[in-house]
């Protein structure tokens, strides 16, 4: 059994679906988009042939005979919640580098518990798959993280989510003609920084930051306004690349202020270098610190800022839309 789970970027109001945030105030507001980049999780019983009952092979090798031994967090509470106690192998393949921002600890949670259920021969909801693998992150393992990657890799598609003060969560396609998506894709020039880093340092110091600076709370608020005001704009009134642009550079620049190594004095001279080759705004996809810089600019300055920017060492990348969210077949 293998399950193909997208990966997200975030544009607008990535930190107020953490629910201390929501809670407090109303609601949270994010708008995502699954990518065409995955995460495949493959799901079989373990031979006999074997010594060790439980076999897992991701960026480690775990051979273990107790769920209890399993490393793994996500792989060890997924099977716990599920009640998944027999000789199992799980193996894991990305197509994107871990802990880059593109939300690949969540794709995994939700594409392992889709495997893990088609591999008990029961089929469930995508909002049952989301729900669950937050409860997981953030419930049973502590992570100081939001809702916004689980349901952005269950779902698929590009999409205003929002987090509502009762831990409920509604959800609203961002419907743009054929011609608007291609006008928003073809604007997005990712940099793989080749800088990974565990999102936990900064959110903690960012969630410590939120109880006791006014500041961040108004700031997280213009952000979800962001995200609002970005849905409204395209509902009414359609897509638009400099406003896009814009409201990217401006999120950007709130979110700096947030926590202390959301940026750095490299990533900003990489950014302050594609603004003068003619980007209009861009971001660091996830938490900050590293990862994938995503630049917004009109095609016809994207060879400038590629030229530019894989002088200083960094990965031109692609992606684009995914539409169909986590998804499992039966090899």
């Amino acid at each position: 059994i293998v399950s193909k789970t997208p990966l997200r970027l975030s544009f607008f109001g990535g930190g107020t679906d953490i629910p201390s945030f929501y809670r407090d105030n109303d609601f949270g507001a994010v708008v995502s988009a699954s990518l065409d980049s995955y995460l495949y999780v493959s799901v079989k019983s373990h031979t006999t042939a074997f010594d060790e009952r439980i076999r897992l092979n991701y960026y480690e090798t775990e051979l273990v005979d107790d769920i209890s031994q399993i490393k793994n967090t996500i792989i060890r509470e997924a099977l716990n919640l599920l009640g998944i106690n027999e000789r199992i192998f799980i193996g894991t393949i990305s197509d994107g580098p871990p802990e880059a921002g593109l939300g690949s600890s969540s794709s995994f949670a939700v594409g392992l518990l889709n495997a893990l259920y088609y591999f008990k021969g029961v089929r469930v909801s995508q909002g049952r798959l989301a729900e669950e693998a937050a409860h997981i992150e953030i419930d049973l393992l502590k992570k100081p993280i939001g809702k916004q990657d689980q349901y952005a890799a269950a779902y698929g598609g590009f999409n205003y989510f929002q987090f509502n003060s009762d831990d409920s969560v509604s959800m609203e396609p961002i419907n743009m003609s054929s011609n608007d998506f291609k006008l928003m894709f073809d604007s997005i020039v990712p940099f793989w920084t080749k800088v990974s880093r565990s999102a936990d340092p900064i959110l903690e110091e960012q969630a410590t930051n939120n109880k006791k600076e006014v500041k961040n709370q108004k700031n997280l608020i213009k952000m979800r306004q962001q995200a609002v005001e970005f849905k409204n704009y395209v509902k009414h009134k359609g897509f638009n690349l400099e406003k896009f642009g814009k409201l990217v550079h401006e999120g950007w620049l709130i979110k700096k202020s947030l926590a202390s190594k959301i940026s750095n004095k490299e990533i900003d001279s990489f950014y302050e270098a594609a603004l003068r080759e003619g980007a209009i705004g861009g971001k660091i996809s996830g938490a900050g610190g590293g990862g994938f810089l995503n630049m917004i600019a009109e095609p016809k300055y994207h060879k400038k800022i590629i030229k530019t920017l894989t002088k200083f060492g960094l990965i031109h990348f692609n992606y684009g839309l995914d539409t169909d969210g986590t998804r499992v077949f039966r090899l």
